[in-house]
């Protein structure tokens, strides 16, 4: 069977108009995840009581759990439960009105937050002991290191390694058709769909993920670079 450029070009156009709901499952994942990574990251960090050895647990358990069994498990639980909730609240949402895209957002944050909290964990491993004990020192609180000398610091080493969690959860977005979610690669293969042209819509959605990881490739480095020509003028 040969390869037919117009069907992938045909997929290419129909699957670039849900290169918005892609990014926005990704990039809201990215945020949720990067907040609650940090917390986590911290909370290990300080070596708080009861709360750092159980994160620890949780991180090293949902690390190994596949992100399309936490969709489907998230599916399943809100179908079977949501309307029991929503009716003990007096709600007039119910299950079948739900956007399903919250429930990939939902899943797809799980895994960035378990991912942000390593990435920041690592990052805070690089800022020397020596600059937490002197800010001790000054009379600077907990909060006060944290926000002037831990995140300054940490966020430029750790930028590279969110860029690529950013493309991965790009590309684990496609996962969200599995709970009826129209993205770029739902798209596509509806379009596959109806000529049983599967090859070529499959080609037009590795383009598209291929480009959009590109950009966010080239705009982390054009970033970071910023970010450490600021660093190195302020050192100086």
């Amino acid at each position: 069977m040969s390869f037919q450029l117009s069907i992938m070009i045909e997929a290419l156009k129909t699957a670039s108009h849900y290169i918005g709901t892609t990014l926005f499952m990704a990039l809201t994942a990215l945020v949720i995840g990067a907040v609650v990574g940090l917390i986590i990251a911290l909370i290990r960090l300080y070596r708080i009581k009861i709360l750092a050895p159980v994160l620890q647990v949780i991180v090293t358990v949902l690390k190994g759990v596949p992100v399309v069994l936490v969709i489907l498990a998230l599916y399943l639980i809100s179908a079977k439960q949501f309307d029991i909730w929503a009716e003990s609240m007096h709600w007039t949402l119910r299950f079948k009105d739900f956007n399903m895209v919250w429930i990939a957002i939902a899943a797809l944050s799980l895994m960035s937050a378990i991912n942000s909290s390593e990435i920041f964990r690592g990052a805070f491993a690089a800022v020397k002991k020596g600059q937490f004990d002197a800010a001790k020192s000054i009379g600077m609180t907990n909060v006060q290191v944290i926000r002037r000398v831990l995140l300054p610091q940490a966020w430029p080493i750790s930028l590279p390694m969110f860029s690529n969690l950013l493309i991965s959860l790009v590309k684990a977005s496609a996962l969200a058709s599995m709970v009826s979610v129209v993205d770029v690669f739902a798209a596509a293969k509806i379009t596959a769909q109806q000529n049983y042209r599967f090859l070529e819509a499959y080609v037009a959605v590795a383009i598209i993920y291929w480009l959009i990881s590109l950009v966010i490739e080239k705009g982390a480095q054009l970033l970071e670079n910023r970010m450490l020509r600021k660093l190195r003028r302020a050192a100086l």
